[in-house]
């Protein structure tokens, strides 16, 4: 198979909240935002038929560079798009302009849309053994501003997963892309990062995912969400969310989400990574 590569110029969608999403002290672009935008360019510009289908996969997701906010003013952005046999990979590239007339190219994120949806079995029960608001998570743990603070209401932890409720904020996302509503991904990734915090004792950030399986994508609405860790080392971390709706139906699937720390590792308050409070936090 010829795989032909074509190069698109793209420019990243207005997002005046983005200072709400911080990161080490920097306004970061987040990854569902460089999702959406490589999904949508997939969706205006691929040749095959699955790359628009419903029940919708994306497959070997990474998120390899963060993008701080400042730094988009000055960047050139391009997805190059390669049909192949599993589905159309897209890459993000941005090219900066640096002091002495340097240029430098970076990849931001890439996935791979269409193709065959991977088998995704249901959810399992959990038990916990930790509770706390999730106004407190983001007081304390997760410290970005109003427009990313989308868990809601109790967020519940044990040794095996987690659970809360995910909302998309207001006002609604105008031209959504296939995958609906990003905050609803990017909350949910939250509620891993918590885990992560509570039970492996340091602050991780997604850095990509093996197979997502998009079947009922909403613009606008609320998912329960559950996260099970697939495998806790030192340095990374994979596990596997789910969203669901009001009826229980799986909407949205992530299967080997990877997430790590970075390089100066922040590490999380004592009372969540050392147990230090009891089951319902004030």
């Amino acid at each position: 198979m010829t795989i032909v590569a074509r190069v698109f110029s793209v420019t990243l969608p207005d997002l005046p909240d983005v200072a709400d999403h911080a990161i080490a002290g920097k306004a970061t672009v987040p990854a569902v935002e460089l999702l959406d935008l490589l999904l949508k360019t997939v969706t205006a510009n691929s040749t095959r038929g699955d790359a628009v289908s419903s029940p919708l996969a994306m497959t070997n997701a990474s998120f390899p560079r963060f993008l701080p906010a400042a730094e988009v003013p000055h960047c050139a952005f391009a997805v190059t798009l390669e049909d192949r046999t599993a589905g159309t990979q897209a890459t993000l590239t941005s090219r900066i302009s640096l002091a002495g007339g340097i240029h430098r190219t970076r990849t931001h994120a890439m996935v791979t849309v269409g193709g065959s949806c991977p088998e995704t079995p249901p959810p399992p029960a959990l038990t916990h053994d930790f509770e706390l608001p999730a106004e407190r998570a983001y007081s304390d743990l997760i410290p970005f501003g109003p427009r990313f603070r989308n868990l809601r209401g109790p967020v519940r932890l044990g040794r095996h997963g987690a659970e809360g409720t995910v909302h998309s904020p207001e006002p609604a996302r105008s031209n959504p892309s296939l995958a609906g509503c990003p905050y609803l991904l990017d909350s949910a990734m939250h509620l891993a990062c918590l885990w992560r915090q509570r039970y492996a004792g340091y602050v991780a950030y997604p850095t990509g995912f093996a197979a997502r399986t998009i079947a009922f994508a909403t613009a606008q609405g609320k998912r329960r969400c559950i996260v099970v860790p697939r495998s806790v080392e030192p340095r990374r971390m994979s596990c596997d969310l789910w969203l669901m709706d009001e009826e229980g139906r799986m909407c949205d699937a992530v299967v080997g989400l990877a997430m790590a720390p970075l390089a100066n590792g922040a590490l999380p308050p004592r009372w969540v990574a050392h147990g230090e409070s009891p089951l319902h936090l004030p």
